[in-house]
Parts: C-alpha cells; structure tokens; sequence
C-alpha cells in the first residue's frame, strides 16, 4: 500500500532501495504519531485557553503564538552554520528532539505542582517561557532532522510524504480532540492540563522511537569553508546575490504575521459565544478533520506543481480564517475559521521547508533554512503589538489588519516569486 502512493522513482540506485523503503515507513510514522501527541497541545486551540484559564491577559494570550513561532524558528541560524559542515545530522536530531519530548513531560509537572500555589502574575510568565522552551529545543532538533528528510526522501516524494504524515496524525487527531474535550469538561484544573502534556509526551515518545530507527548516509559537502567566515557575511552573500529567495524572505515575513493571531480565534469564540473552556477540543478535533481533508490533496499538489502554488494557498487561506472571524454571526460559521488555519498551517508545513530546500544545493541547505527562519520569525513579535491593542480597538479591527498582511505576501509570491523547478529547466 505504502509503494503506491510512495513509489520508488525509477532512476533511484537498486542497492539503496531496500534502505529507502524502510527510511520512508519510518519517516511516515514518525510523523504520523508526532502530530497525534502535539494535538493534545495544540498552540492554536489548546494552549491559549490554558493560558486564558491561569489569567493571562490578551497580550499574554497572543505571547503564546509568537513565543511558539520564535522558539521554533530563532535558534536555527545558530545550528546552521555548524550542521553546515557535519556529516551526519542524525545525532543531533535524536539528541535535541528528546529534550524536546521531555519539555512537555516538565510542563505537566508544573501545571499540577505550580498551579494554584503561585498567583497568575508568576504563573502566566512562567509558563509562556516553558512554552517557548519546548519550541526552542524542537528547533533544535527540527533543522537536523530536515536535514535528514531531505537526505534520506527523493524531492519528487517528499510532499507527499509529508502530507501523509500529517494526514495520518490529523485523522487519530480526530479522536485525540474528542479526548481533549472530555478531559476538559470531567477533570477539574489544572489537572486536566497536566494529564493533556503528559499524554503529549508519552505519544511523541513513540514518534521518537520511530525517529531512531532512521538511517542515514554521510553527506556529501561540495565545497570546503573557512571557519572564520561568519554566519551573518555568508547570509549577507546569499541574500545579494540570490534575487529570488530575497522576494521570498518579503512574502514569508508576510505571511508570518498573517499567523501572528492564530491564538486569539478560540480565545475569541469561546468569549464571543459564551461557550465553555472545552469547546477547545472541539476546535481541535476541527483541525484535526480539516488537516485529513487538506493533506490528501495539498502533499501531490506539491509534488505535481511545485511549492509555490500551496505557499499561495497558505496565505489564502491565512486572510480568509481573519475575514470570517469577523464576519461569523453564530458558532457553526466560526467552525470554518479553523477550517482555514487548519488548511494554512497544514499547506505551511508541507511546503515551506521543502520550496527552501529546492532553492539551494545541499550543503547549503541548513544555512538557508536557518536564515529564512531568523530573519523572518521575529516579524511575529508583531503580534504583541495585536495583543495591545486588541483591548483598544478590538479583535475584528485585529483581524481586518491580519488578512491585509496575507494579501501584501499572497501578491509578492504571486508577482516575483519564481517556482525553483521551473528556473533550473
């Protein structure tokens, strides 16, 4: 079954298809039970609540989704330059992604010790910093192991994959939102929360097992560096000279703060419609079911097209959830603006990375993963800035300028964007 939507290509070398078959089961797996443990935390609909419930204020609440954003993208410029130079990417990544595991088990622990023994003045700090932890040492881990997927999956396969990963976590998601809900409504807080990070844990403590069982050749670097040449003079090379990933850089930034208010729609929902804390759940089982839906099409969309038509859909997508935040008058038509974060994060994660990749040679991949997501990441701190004003002018008017930002990328991609595949025929 696996071969048929996974086929091997045909001018793959015979004495590394044994290997490659067995890389792409566990890649597959990996994944797949990733996004199931990560859906019980969601930092789109579970976490903000989370916060919500410790007192967090609507700055502290949009901190969730830029701190996440940082976290997972900051600390990869300072990996970069070093994996640049490896060999062998696997150590890293197993190295780093179990801290990251391990963080989620911390924050459980402290949600069950900490909560209700500290006010919300120390608990609410402490937590957004728990919060970026766990996406600082996912970075850490992330870069090497992209740096193994790219290594380790064929480019015409590597969408597709991608979307099934996501696909098969989203569909057991499905019913981890159904448990999230539960948990939420039977056990009191902060309990409930402590079990949710807990489970997150234990299930991406299996996708770790999978992740080891990876196996990995040498890379192959086609040119030798000085080790006194900086980070920042090689990014300063690479953005003058490469015109098509400087106009990409502008359109990801964009497309960055368009996401910036991710952490508001459930927050938003469950104030605007009166509704209980565990409608949290029901937002993520919608995720969930959309990103099974999403993930069918958008991986051989990738594969078929290129990256740049789902990176158009991303930003679509992006200002259409911020438009019908403000246009939904009862809570079924609110359901669909996760049915467009759901289909933006999804097409972002299949696609981001990979279009990156095609823009580069492979030993200077990591240096240009590392300096998209450092330069662009923080472009999130302008959701602070939305946190700030939302008790100004409210969340609509925040939403309104969110969906302008996704515009202002969906015309640079559209406009000086270049497709990689297209510029080497």
């Amino acid at each position: 079954m696996l071969s048929k939507f996974l086929p091997t290509p045909t001018d793959y070398p015979k004495e590394q298809i044994a290997s490659l078959r067995q890389n792409l089961r566990f890649h597959l797996y990996d994944g797949a039970v990733y996004v199931l443990g990560m859906s019980l935390v969601s930092i789109q609909t579970i976490i903000p609540v989370f916060i919500k419930e410790l007192g967090g204020s609507p700055l502290s609440i949009s901190s969730v989704q830029v701190l996440w954003t940082l976290g997972a993208n900051i600390p990869s410029a300072f990996v970069a330059f070093y994996l640049q130079r490896q060999m062998f990417f696997k150590p890293a990544m197993v190295g780093w992604g179990f801290i990251h595991r391990a963080m989620l088990l911390v924050c459980g622990v402290a949600a069950f010790f900490i909560v209700g023994k500290v006010s919300s003045n120390v608990a609410v700090p402490f937590f957004l910093l728990l919060i970026f932890l766990v996406a600082a040492f996912g970075s850490l881990s992330g870069l090497p192991w992209f740096q193994v997927y790219t290594k380790t999956v064929p480019v015409k396969l590597r969408g597709r994959l991608m979307g099934m990963r996501q696909l098969l976590g989203s569909a057991a998601g499905i019913i981890g939102g159904s448990i999230v809900s539960i948990i939420l409504a039977t056990i009191y807080f902060p309990l409930n929360f402590s079990l949710l990070f807990a489970g997150a844990f234990a299930i991406t403590m299996v996708s770790f097992y999978f992740l080891t069982q990876i196996s990995e050749q040498p890379s192959v670097n086609n040119r030798e560096r000085e080790k006194s040449v900086s980070i920042f003079s090689e990014a300063k090379r690479i953005i003058r000279n490469n015109f098509n990933f400087r106009y990409f850089l502008l359109a990801d930034a964009f497309a960055i703060m368009s996401i910036s208010v991710a952490s508001f729609y459930s927050v938003y929902a469950i104030e605007k419609f009166d509704l209980p804390a565990s409608y949290a759940g029901t937002f993520t089982a919608i995720v969930m079911i959309t990103n099974v839906i999403a993930n069918i099409g958008f991986g051989i969309v990738a594969d078929t097209y290129g990256h740049k038509v789902n990176l158009l859909i991303f930003v679509f997508c992006s200002g259409a959830a911020a438009l019908l935040a403000v246009l939904s008058t009862n809570i079924l038509m609110y359901g669909f603006v996760f049915f467009f974060l759901a289909c933006s994060l999804q097409v972002q994660v299949i696609s981001r990375l990979p279009f990156i990749a095609e823009m580069c040679k492979e030993n200077e991949r990591p240096l240009y993963v590392g300096i998209t997501n450092t330069l662009t990441a923080p472009t999130m701190l302008i959701g602070l800035l939305f946190g700030w004003f939302v008790p100004k002018i409210g969340y609509n008017a925040v939403f309104v300028m969110t969906s302008l930002l996704a515009i202002c990328s969906f015309f640079i991609l559209y406009k000086f964007v270049e497709e990689p595949r297209h510029r080497k025929n």
